[in-house]
């Protein structure tokens, strides 16, 4: 609702100005010094009757307004650093917390991976007099705790500070009567991490029910989401042919959303992975 006043980053770059102004204007009339017309000065008006224009400067970018949201508030309020990398997270098969904390069973060495910001970050010292971490990650759904053991913190020290998203390979320690925690391995900021995608897809076209609008849409499809993976196409009439062709040219992205959009057009299960 602020934000109809004015741009956050010009709201903060006249800050310390406006406090100025405020003191010394209190000061005034604490001492009785008031400019020759201010008592018929209207209360919380200006004597000029303009408010000063807000100065010119760039808009804080997405990372820095959530960033000095979740310091003032203690959370986020318009919007959440994971959701530009939605996509990402479902390549990578995340586990998300409100799951880990339904969990009844543990896991593997870093097994699982998930995404989040890590804060609420300890470092205390082992009964051997070796470093170890106690952390919280946070997720849209909200917040698991987390340990890094003496082998993990010597690795991971300092990306254990990263204040942006980032996914982690864990294990999932389960204990009685208390809450599942993860054992974190590895961090790795979201930014830089790099799902392994399908190298080669089958995608099948029921040839009963697709209409040149479902060619034309997956032509766009391919067009739009170019990549490494190479597609074969199954031309298919049950119970009477399939015709398999590979075009030239047709190198595709194979992540979650291009097998969602294609499954869109032609079918659930219309896409298989061939490597």
């Amino acid at each position: 609702a602020m934000d109809a006043l004015g741009g956050r980053s010009q709201l903060m770059h006249v800050l310390d100005k406006a406090m100025e102004r405020a003191q010394k204007s209190q000061r005034d009339r604490d001492s009785g010094q008031h400019g020759l017309f201010g008592v018929f000065d209207e209360p919380g008006t200006a004597a000029s009757g303009k408010a000063e224009a807000l100065p010119e400067v760039p808009e804080w970018e997405a990372h820095q307004r959530l960033a000095a949201e979740k310091e003032v508030l203690g959370f986020f309020i318009s919007g959440h650093p994971l959701e530009k990398y939605q996509d990402k997270l479902l390549d990578f098969h995340v586990k998300d917390a409100a799951e880990t904390l339904e969990m009844k069973n543990g896991t593997n060495k870093d097994e699982l991976n998930f995404g989040g910001i890590i804060g609420g970050l300890k470092v205390m010292k082992s009964r051997k007099g070796e470093l170890y971490a106690q952390c919280m990650l946070e997720d849209m759904s909200g917040r698991v705790e987390a340990v890094v053991f003496p082998e993990a913190y010597k690795r991971l020290s300092e990306k254990l500070k990263l204040d942006v998203p980032v996914l982690v390979k864990a294990a999932v320690r389960v204990e009685e009567g208390a809450a599942p925690k993860i054992i974190i391995g590895s961090i790795t900021p979201l930014e830089n991490a790099n799902p392994t995608l399908p190298r080669s897809l089958r995608i099948r076209i029921p040839l009963e029910t697709s209409t040149d609008v479902t060619i034309d849409a997956l032509h766009s499809l391919c067009t739009e989401r170019k990549g490494e993976a190479k597609v074969l196409f199954d031309l298919d009439r049950a119970h009477d042919f399939m015709v398999v062709m590979e075009a030239g040219g047709y190198n595709v992205r194979a992540d979650r959303v291009f097998i969602q959009r294609v499954e869109e057009l032609c079918g659930r299960g219309s896409v298989t992975v061939v490597s």
